[in-house]
Parts: C-alpha cells; structure tokens; sequence
C-alpha cells in the first residue's frame, strides 16, 4: 500500500532500509513519493509469486491484507516469510481475526457461496473479508515454522502478533 504504518516506523528507525511488494503501481507510487529521503525498494507485483530470498531479512511487516486468503495460501506464503528471515528474525502481522470458529466458518462458507454464484474461480483473487480466529492464524505461524507466536495487541477484531523464527 502507501505505507502508512511506516510513517511510524521510519519515526521510531529513520535509517532503516525497507522493501515493500504491493500489485498496485499507483500506491507504491505514492509510498516513493511520500518516503522519497528514504532507502526503500519497491516491488510492483504478487507477494505470492515474488521472491524473497533466504534470510534476507530482519523483520517483515504485513498490515491489513492476510485476511482474504485460504489457510493453504497463508501457510505457504508464511514459509516464504519464515525461510526469508534472518535466524533472530520476527514477522509481524497485523490484520482483522475472529475470536471463534464459528465465526471464520461463517466468512468463509459466504465467500464460497458468492463465488460460486458469481463464477468466481478458486486462484482468482476477490476482495472479501474471509478472517481466521486468532488461534488459526498462531497455528498456521507454527506450521510455518516460527518457534513463537504472541498476541501482542487487539481492538475489537484488529489484531497484531508477532511471529520469532
């Protein structure tokens, strides 16, 4: 997106370097133009299909995005993460969760339902809320690999952990 959680981190870290992956050109446009002093790459593309390297990296941020995607495709793009991580390395995700299965199940059987009826097909992306609970979304950050995974934050379903590897 435009990065508007590093207007928080670049305050706490200004020297930081940061590489950011978005499929829009225009909001990576807008990051570039807003942090233009800073040491940013920029990847226009599939965080899905890009690659990130072996551990390449001290700390990767996700923000408001891992919520419309299946448990397969999380804890395949969570062992991207894991495997481009530095071994002290944290992953920190930020994103809408559920408190109960009955909840996620919901979310999920509607997205199905809309898809079928709309000919949506399953690898086609399509903007619905499909939220996991907070235990699911730990669980597939241990499948991943991550040695420790904490609840570090909630306000009403915004929720932040924070994954070591």
């Amino acid at each position: 997106g435009t990065g508007l959680e590093l207007d928080e981190i670049f305050r706490l870290f200004p020297r930081i370097k940061v590489t950011g992956i978005d499929l829009t050109e225009s909001m990576l446009r807008k990051l570039r133009e807003k942090h233009s002093d800073k040491d940013i790459t920029l990847i226009c593309g599939d965080y899905f299909t890009e690659r990130f390297g072996e551990c390449e990296f001290d700390c990767t941020v996700s923000f408001q995005t891992m919520h419309h995607f299946s448990h397969e495709k999380k804890l395949g793009l969570y062992r991207k993460i894991y495997e481009s991580l530095s071994s002290e390395g944290i992953y920190i995700e930020c994103d809408y969760m559920v408190l109960t299965q009955t909840e996620e199940d919901h979310w999920f059987r509607e997205n199905e339902r809309l898809r079928k009826e709309q000919g949506i097909g399953e690898d086609e992306f399509y903007h619905y809320d499909t939220p996991c609970t907070v235990d699911n979304q730990i669980m597939l950050l241990k499948s991943a690999g991550f040695s420790s995974v904490k609840q570090v934050f909630r306000k009403e379903n915004t929720t932040m952990l924070v994954a070591k590897k």
